[in-house]
């Protein structure tokens, strides 16, 4: 059975670092939502815009700081498991940021009311979800490359 230590990439304040740029386009995403209830309400009708936002925001979030914390500790198989699990939910909440906040979102501002701002809006949007893609795609790399060379290192039995 093998046991990973932490990368030395992400130990410290460099982890640090790293989590909390890949954080920022989350809380961007949060924020839009909060805006979103304050100006569209309560209704479920404007959920995409809303409750997604905000919930699937805090979902990241969790999934983005429990990934860092099973990083920053030994890890075996089972919790390689609960690293691919948990990792998901910062991608997802990206692909959610690229597809619905900012692709859908220039579709409605040239198909539906051709608004200009409409279409910078989305534009936006599919950056910050590329950058919060990119960044988290970068720590797993890290961590898969130590992970490798860990066990290239290990002696057969």
């Amino acid at each position: 059975m093998v046991s990973f230590d932490v990368p030395p990439e992400l130990k410290g304040t460099k982890g640090d670092v790293m989590a909390a740029k890949i954080e920022v386009p989350i809380l961007a995403g949060i924020a839009f939502g909060i805006v979103e209830f304050i100006r569209l309400g309560w209704s479920q009708d404007h959920y995409f815009y809303t409750y997604a936002a905000v919930l699937g925001g805090i979902a990241a979030s969790a999934g983005l700081f429990t990934y860092f914390f099973i990083v920053s500790a030994e890890r075996n198989d089972s919790r390689k498991r609960l690293m691919l699990f948990f990792g998901l939910l910062p991608y997802s909440y990206a692909l959610y940021m690229m597809g619905v906040l900012g692709i859908y979102t220039i579709f409605e501002g040239v198909v539906g009311s051709s608004s200009l701002w409409s279409m910078i809006g989305g534009v936006f949007w599919v950056f910050v979800g590329f950058h919060l893609i990119y960044r988290f795609y970068l720590v797993t790399k890290i961590v898969r490359q130590h992970d490798e060379g860990a066990l290239l290192a290990e002696p057969e039995k």
